[in-house]
């Protein structure tokens, strides 16, 4: 049945598991939402965002704003221009309007008029958050309900928060989130904020696009074909033991957090793909196999061109250098790595060393509590893309009393042979006074490379935000 056909009055499909709920739901959160949308108090009608998601945040936002906006000019008019704005849109068009609202936004949009009732059944796309329904079981139902409408799903996000209810199941999702795999999804994305991770089988799904996950544990499988996957961002993720990954598509790769007796290898991924690696892994002895995983993690990405590599596993990696050697970088043209300000006259030249042909470093320093530097000068013998390869140099970093951060500038501006420019932003607090100009004579130092541009940025560390001068 067509969107136009369940339209009319005689052939309307009807969903009414969930129809009572959407009624009940609509009442609810309607005051709510007129009010948060037609305020003109900015704090309430663009809600606090991190600066990961307010770009999705501001555009749903805007779309939702936008559509009140004319809804309540038609309103204000006869009824015949009404209809001759709105009524007249074909479904399609409404239907992806409504696309870029969540399912809770989507379905408060019925109330407007007859015209827009139900029609956020059609949308092939569910944006939930569990604590919204009164039990997960409410929820759960929900969307099988949804799911018997489509054959395909263009995207679907779920996020599922532990609610001090007796009626709140979490195995229930399991073979709901099934369902949702097998509906040539092409965007998933599922957060659980529950004390116990939710199961999820992946089948091959040939039309996935990006796969998002946190807290979730991934079920046992041997190998995996995700043809048109370009990303995917797993954050405290469990691994199957030994699972393989085909990936030929992939250009976006962020394991935050991750832990597992054995990480997913990773076959095939694109050849600009941009790979961000923040693993947490705590073996007590680092015995032989232990070892092999950590160095088969890293030697899965030997022949990436981008990668970010947290503090954590930039530690960890270093702490085992001893017992595997870290492989060559050969491919790779940008890193982006945060160290220790104590342990980066060890840890600088051991990276170095392993990515030859490195462009483009950014580099951020953090200041360790109670942390002793083992090495108080940086070694002699220079890393190959020292005196090779390395253009540009972006380092961010507190102003310290040993001024370690000094010697880390000194080290590229002296050493750098290709060096074109070199960036250092300096952390201060807010209302500490500094010359820009003093700051800069403090840290420049004789260069290298003759082309080589210094610059000097404050960044002013304020509660809620960073601002650069």
């Amino acid at each position: 049945m067509s969107i136009t056909e369940a339209n009319t009055d005689t052939e309307r499909k009807t969903i009414s598991p969930y129809d009572e709920w959407a009624t009940k739901f609509l009442m609810k959160v309607l005051k709510l939402t007129i009010k948060k949308f037609r305020s003109t108090d900015k704090s309430i009608t663009e809600p606090a965002a991190s600066s990961s998601t307010l770009e999705v945040w501001n555009g749903r936002y805007s779309a939702v704003r936008n559509l009140l906006g004319l809804l309540q000019m038609s309103l204000e008019e006869t009824e015949s221009k009404w209809k001759d704005r709105i009524s007249l849109l074909p479904d399609s068009l409404l239907c992806h309007i409504l696309s870029f609202l969540t399912t809770m936004e989507a379905v408060c949009t019925s109330v407007l008029s007859s015209r827009w009732r139900g029609l956020w059944k059609w949308v092939p796309s569910l944006d939930l958050v569990s604590s919204d329904f009164p039990s997960d079981k409410v929820c759960v139902d929900f969307i099988n309900e949804f799911l018997l409408n489509f054959k395909t799903l263009s995207e679907f996000k779920l996020c599922i928060i532990e609610k001090d209810d007796s009626d709140n199941d979490a195995s229930l999702y399991e073979p709901c989130l099934d369902k949702v795999t097998k509906h040539r999804i092409q965007h998933i994305e599922v957060v659980c904020y529950k004390d116990t991770e939710i199961p999820l089988t992946l089948p091959v799904c040939e039309a996935l696009v990006s796969l998002k996950l946190y807290s979730v544990k991934l079920n046992d499988f041997e190998s995996l074909s995700l043809p048109c996957l370009k990303v995917m961002c797993l954050e405290h993720v469990i691994f199957p033991h030994n699972a393989v990954l085909d990936t030929p598509r992939l250009e976006h790769l962020t394991l935050t957090g991750c832990q597992s007796e054995s990480f997913m290898i990773i076959k095939r991924m694109s050849d600009h793909v941009k790979v961000d690696i923040e693993v947490v892994f705590e073996p007590k002895d680092y015995d032989f196999s232990e070892r092999n995983i950590i160095y088969y993690l890293i030697n899965n990405f030997s022949a990436v061109k981008d990668m970010t590599l947290s503090w954590y596993t930039l530690g960890l990696i270093y702490c085992l250098q001893g017992m595997n050697p870290l492989p060559k970088f050969r491919n790779l043209t940008r890193l982006r790595a945060t160290t220790w300000l104590e342990y980066s006259f060890e840890l600088l030249p051991f990276v170095l060393e392993s990515c030859p042909n490195l462009r483009h470093l950014t580099l951020k320093l953090v200041e360790g509590n109670n942390l002793e530097a083992v090495v108080n000068s940086f070694s002699k013998v220079l890393s190959f893309c020292l005196v090779s390869s390395l253009e540009y140099v972006d380092i961010e970093s507190p102003i310290t009393e040993k001024a370690r951060e000094e010697e880390v500038v000194r080290y590229f501006l002296g050493n750098a042979t290709s060096l074109k420019k070199l960036v250092l932003r300096l952390n201060v607090s807010d209302g500490e006074k500094h010359d820009l100009e003093v700051l800069k004579q403090r840290f420049d130092s004789p260069r290298r490379s003759s082309l080589c541009q210094f610059d000097v940025l404050l960044v002013v560390q304020t509660p809620d935000k960073m601002k650069e001068l």
